[in-house]
């Protein structure tokens, strides 16, 4: 067999780093070369699954999240994008040198540097999903978009800056051929989405360029904290919201403990780097606030999974046949939670109207329902029975060689 190098431009934020950390260890495995590029804070973990790391610093992955996103924010965020591409560009051109990957993949939120890079360097690509797949039926862009209808202007400065900022990126790296309709294709000749096929909307639409390869979890997590399991009897609720930083995150800390103080619910809450927990209040015992929690052990146990409605989180809670009640704080994370509810596998609750007694209410209703319950189990099932980092390996594997 063939040895490759391949190289790794994911986001470095926890979600996308830890989804192909399993292929990485997968490849290796196989006796490939991986270079992994990433930050400091990742730089262990994907050093662990046997990587060269390339090292360098992301903006974008390490801003705070406004506790609302509106139309004005969401108008910025392409624009967040390709500044994020101009800077980094360079620094991996830099950290590759003459050392050129096979196979060069990449996620959404990167897809800029990585078809700058590939179409330079003349190297096959993958794109990765770590969310809902875009083709030319479906795009979640669109759908993101039609959820501010009419509240961004077609000439928003912002948007036209985002244009003119890719053709000048296209331009600097002698890519003037390339226009812009083909550079914002919504895929890759060869694409790997990280969710289970019956979860993809419209997924009857997506072809063999799109390998669903599911769940793909990274069970060999380093440096996480001490757990303590309740007892077997005793209803446990998993409550997070994901690994961005929200502004201002006491208020939803507060609600979720009004709404489970002094009940039979044992509580593991994530509550995040930024949370003062003075400013929360008093604790009760059956409820365990940390900053950080081992979400796929706490998930293996819970009956019931409180989320952000983030892909990855998702997939996890789904792989462990944990339904969930989704409290989607970005326009992706609605959408998400939407196709959850759409598939009978998740409440829908609105964090505007969210308060404890309907939070623990949707909580107490979604662990008593069997339905929800079997429709869950039944995806796990179908989960479980395919490996979700020998495909991606397989699917590299095959487009490396072409």
């Amino acid at each position: 067999m063939s040895s490759y190098h391949v190289a790794f431009l994911p986001l470095p934020a926890f979600g996308h780093i830890t989804t192909v950390l399993p292929v990485v260890e997968e490849l290796v495995r196989r006796g490939h070369r991986v270079t992994f590029a990433t930050t400091e804070k990742y730089a262990p973990l994907a050093e662990r699954a046997g990587a060269r790391v390339l090292r360098y610093e992301s903006w974008l992955a390490s801003r705070k999240i406004p506790e609302r996103v509106d139309a004005e924010y969401l108008a910025h965020e392409p624009v967040r994008s390709i500044d994020e591409a101009i800077a980094t560009v360079p620094l991996y051109e830099a950290g590759f040198g003459d050392d050129l990957p096979d196979v060069l993949l990449y996620d959404v939120a990167t897809f800029a540097a990585g078809r700058v890079l590939a179409r330079k360097w003349g190297r096959p690509a993958i794109q990765m999903y770590g969310t809902f797949a875009s083709n030319e039926h479906y795009s979640l862009t669109q759908r993101i978009g039609e959820l501010y209808a009419g509240q961004i202007d077609r000439e928003h400065p912002a948007l036209i800056d985002f244009f003119v900022k890719q053709g000048r990126l296209l331009s600097q790296h002698g890519l003037d051929g390339l226009t812009l309709e083909e550079f914002n294709a919504p895929s890759e000749e060869s694409n790997l989405v990280f969710v289970p096929k019956a979860l993809q909307p419209a997924h009857e639409t997506f072809d063999d360029r799109f390998a669903f390869v599911g769940a793909s979890l990274d069970t060999g997590r380093a440096d996480q904290p001490p757990w303590q399991p309740p007892e077997p009897d005793e209803p446990l609720v998993l409550m997070t919201r994901g690994s961005f930083s929200y502004d201002h995150p006491e208020g939803y800390v507060r609600t979720c403990v009004e709404a489970f103080a002094d009940t039979p619910w044992h509580v593991v809450m994530s509550a995040g780097e930024l949370v003062d927990l003075d400013a929360v209040g008093p604790v009760p015992d059956n409820i365990q606030i940390m900053e950080w929690v081992p979400q796929l052990a706490v998930l293996d146990r819970a009956d019931v999974f409180v989320s952000h409605a983030g892909t990855n989180s998702v997939v996890e809670s789904l792989y462990f046949g944990t339904p969930v009640v989704a409290v989607p704080q970005m326009p992706e994370q609605r959408i998400v939670a939407a196709r959850l509810a759409e598939l009978g596998l998740a409440v829908r609750l609105s964090p505007d109207e969210l308060t404890a007694d309907r939070l623990r209410s949707a909580v107490t209703e979604l662990a008593a329902d069997d339905a929800t319950r079997a429709r869950v189990r039944a995806l796990r099932d179908q989960m479980r029975a395919d490996d979700g980092p020998s495909l991606a390996a397989d699917r590299i594997e095959e487009r490396a060689k072409g």
